[in-house]
């Protein structure tokens, strides 16, 4: 027993021994810092904590499920640059639910009935050009400036089953052509006989309209100057990589639009949201897209160089987005991925000057937005694990205050 008892403090000694000469010798490899105590932070008045921290997710009411039904299918839907690459301006997008249409497919107040009488679920519109002008849809016949050479909207609804989709698209070509008073002609498409379409001999614009099974997919064209086989050529082109676009995803019944997750990852909760709204809104104030789908919405609210957003959005491996009343949350694939948005400032818009980071805010940098397209002044880029957060304000405290909340409700968010 003697024997065992000494052999056991003479082990019990070598142990002691060995770990008192670890602590005092230089290991290979660095230490990871704590995570920064938000409560350090210069938050301003702005909220720590996402809308959803000490209650369950929000439940929307049920005609708002027809937004994020919407939002869905921005990921489905083609760009102007999609159809030609010489359409390199976005001009905004927006969601349709409700039966509320967008002008570009004609009068709205005449499409609109029509799209409620026959049990319209949802859609979405997005815009494009070749400059970064407008096409004007109201009062009648679309026009634009003639040096904007290309212009594209593209539109898809989706109805309760084909033959309504059948019966809304025959209707809304209809009501538009007879509208025009007798000025326009219909258009055939050869490789789309079941497109209708109708354009104005003077007027570089069509108007084409294709039921696809439950789905209408719609666009209103334009090319430099009247030419109807450009026009149908670029009508076929948009067609056949709408169709290719949407034959990706499938329709929903209206039971399944209720039951649509809305942020199910959470990744527009960790956005900083300031007056805590939680209603989507598809014409780009709070919503939550793709990759895809954050394009459309380049003119409105981001800026209208379509390209560059896409480049910058592929460098930080964008997967998902989230637009929180001009805040963003980008989710990457990983760490690197939005480390990589911050040290290589992986901005929407292009910047010029760099500005004081938020003061102790990890991961993290601000830069000065000088060129007319900005929004604010300045804009501030921070990431946290796998999400990059981006923030603007008019002045640079605020703009780093705001930094420093999101760090905050990224941290706070479970």
């Amino acid at each position: 027993m003697r024997t065992s008892t000494r052999l056991a403090t003479a082990l019990v000694a070598t142990v002691l021994t060995a770990v008192l000469a670890a602590c005092g010798s230089t290991v290979a490899g660095s230490a990871l810092p704590a995570e920064t105590d938000f409560r350090t932070l210069d938050t301003g008045s702005y909220p720590t904590e996402p809308i959803n921290a000490h209650d369950d997710d929000p439940v929307l009411p049920f005609y708002e499920m027809y937004e994020v039904a919407a939002m869905r299918i921005a990921d489905y839907v083609i760009t102007a640059h999609d159809i030609d690459p010489q359409m390199g301006f976005g001009k905004r997008a927006r969601t349709a639910s409700a039966g509320v249409m967008p002008w570009a497919l004609g009068d709205d107040t005449v499409m609109s009935g029509i799209a409620k009488k026959h049990k319209m679920l949802y859609g979405f519109e997005s815009n494009g050009a070749a400059r970064d002008t407008s096409v004007n849809t109201l009062g009648g016949w679309p026009s634009k400036q003639a040096n904007n050479r290309l212009t594209a909207t593209t539109m898809v609804f989706q109805f309760p089953d084909a033959e309504r989709a059948n019966a809304a698209a025959r209707e809304f070509h209809d009501a538009d052509f007879a509208a025009q008073e007798g000025k326009n002609q219909p258009v055939s498409l050869p490789g789309y006989p079941a497109a209708l379409s109708h354009w104005r001999p003077d007027s570089p614009f069509l108007r084409t309209l294709l039921p696809h099974g439950p789905f209408v997919i719609a666009f209103l064209l334009s090319v430099d100057k009247p030419d109807q086989h450009a026009l149908t050529t670029l009508a076929e082109t948009a067609y056949a990589k709408q169709i290719e676009a949407l034959d990706k995803t499938t329709a929903l019944t209206d039971e399944e639009v209720m039951t649509l997750p809305w942020d199910p990852e959470h990744v527009l909760m960790r956005a900083l949201n300031p007056e805590q709204l939680s209603s989507p809104e598809g014409s780009g104030q709070y919503l939550l897209v793709g990759k895809q789908g954050i394009l459309h919405y380049s003119g409105d609210p981001l800026p209208s160089d379509r390209q560059y957003v896409d480049e910058q959005l592929t460098k930080m491996n964008a997967e998902q987005i989230a637009v929180s009343w001009g805040s963003y949350v980008i989710r990457t694939p990983d760490e690197d991925s939005a480390r990589r948005a911050v040290t290589e400032k992986l901005f929407p818009w292009r910047t010029d000057i760099e500005a004081a980071a938020p003061p102790n805010v990890p991961d993290s940098a601000c830069v000065e937005n000088t060129r007319l397209s900005a929004s604010k002044r300045y804009s501030c880029v921070l990431a946290y694990h796998q999400y990059v957060g981006i923030v603007s304000s008019n002045q640079l405290l605020d703009a780093q205050q705001r930094a420093a909340a999101q760090y905050a409700v990224f941290a706070n968010t479970r």
